[in-house]
């Protein structure tokens, strides 16, 4: 009976993990890589750049903000980095930002209040719900706190100031010219501050950006050249710069709903599941990763991934994505008024004239109040789909 058990056990495991030769390429690959985790990967690549940009995955995803607290946290980081630039954060949150998360000792209350506070002036939207920015204010308020060496934090999107915004029209004028072109704003807010902190010898900084604002090359989009952060940042600093790509989902929007499919249909996924890996840096120059084309972008996919991204890092499986939006006390009461000014602000910037009509009642404005300050966590709509194109690859 034992010997049966064990055969049976043997066969289940073979059928699981067979190897479709789609995927060969890149499991050879991974047999042959030197077996660095997600953040070691990216702290070594301080050793020859100063400058290290991470392509975020979905906003939203909490499981990559558990990887850059690792690394944060990680003494080299501390002692040697210590500067972190983030897309999300306008501008204008700086000094005070800056200066709230390396002051010790304060009250926990006073604390929580001021996170709230800044994220709720984080964005030009009405309201930037995603708990991401608040897991990694207070992960670097957490790690200053206690320790003597400190992170230097360094929001850098395009200023926008809600205070001097009225009305529709001043909102019209804010989103239409002074937040435009945005990404090589946001390169110049990131280049010009880098300027400063290093006349004083500290030349290294890690910058987390979103989607196509990671990627070093210009792109092509509905609307013709798309202009992105990371290649302005490239032609500024040279090979002084490299950037990584975080395993993530292609998304596409469809009539107002976004689409979600894997890189490659789910064959980059495969290859990590086929040999039990899910947490893996390399570089992707020369791979079989590196050579396919950049389907992410899927606007205008004839570029390839290693023309894209230096490096890559596989961090958890798609099921293990924690999709956070909203928490408790995203708007305490003392700015339930502002929200609703800018809310209504944004919407009739938009031509929403049937949610106008709702903002009004008293019961409307109660169901968006307890919407935004209860936390949600979701997966991928069709999470099952994608985990069925993934594992297509494992069977014979």
């Amino acid at each position: 009976m034992k010997k049966i058990a064990i055969l049976s056990f043997l066969l289940f495991t073979c059928f699981t993990f067979s190897q479709h030769p789609d995927i060969k390429p890149y499991v050879d690959h991974l047999k042959k890589v030197e077996k660095k985790s997600a953040k070691d990967y990216i702290l070594q690549k301080f050793e020859n750049h100063d400058i290290v940009i991470l392509c975020e995955r979905d906003h939203r995803d909490l499981s990559q903000y558990e990887l850059i607290k690792d690394v944060l946290s990680d003494a080299y980081f501390k002692k040697n980095v210590k500067n972190l630039f983030t897309e999300i954060g306008v501008i204008n949150l700086q000094p005070e930002i800056t200066a709230f998360l390396k002051t010790k000792g304060l009250d926990s209350l006073y604390v929580e209040h001021k996170l709230a506070e800044f994220q709720f002036n984080s964005s030009f939207w009405s309201l930037w719900e995603k708990y991401n920015y608040q897991y990694l204010l207070r992960t670097i308020y957490d790690i200053n706190n206690p320790s003597a060496d400190q992170i230097n934090y360094y929001p850098s999107d395009v200023e926008f100031d809600w205070s001097q915004v009225l009305n529709s029209d001043d909102y019209r004028r804010e989103m239409e010219t002074e937040t435009e072109p945005r990404d090589s704003l946001m390169a110049y807010n990131i280049i010009r501050q880098y300027e400063k902190f290093t006349s004083e010898s500290n030349t290294k900084a890690l910058i987390i950006l979103n989607y196509r604002h990671a990627f070093k090359i210009h792109t092509l989009g509905a609307g013709g050249l798309m202009k992105n952060t990371t290649k302005y940042l490239f032609d500024y600093f040279g090979d002084r710069a490299t950037n990584i790509m975080i395993s993530q989902a292609n998304f596409s929007e469809k009539d107002n709903e976004f689409e979600y499919t894997l890189i490659q249909n789910g064959k980059w996924d495969a290859s990590f599941k086929y040999l039990n890996i899910d947490d893996v840096g390399f570089d992707l120059g020369g791979t079989a990763f590196g050579k396919d084309n950049l389907d992410i972008w899927n606007v205008d996919a004839t570029h390839t991934y290693e023309e894209t991204f230096d490096g890559f890092v596989f961090y958890k499986p798609i099921e293990a994505y924690q999709l956070v939006s909203y928490f408790d006390g995203l708007i305490p009461k003392e700015m339930e008024e502002e929200f609703f000014r800018r809310f209504k602000i944004q919407l009739e910037y938009q031509n929403n004239t049937a949610l106008l009509e709702k903002l009004n009642t008293t019961d409307f404005r109660e169901r968006i109040l307890k919407e935004v300050n209860t936390r949600r966590e979701d997966k991928y709509p069709n999470l099952a789909q994608l985990i069925t194109d993934r594992d297509n690859y494992l069977k014979e």
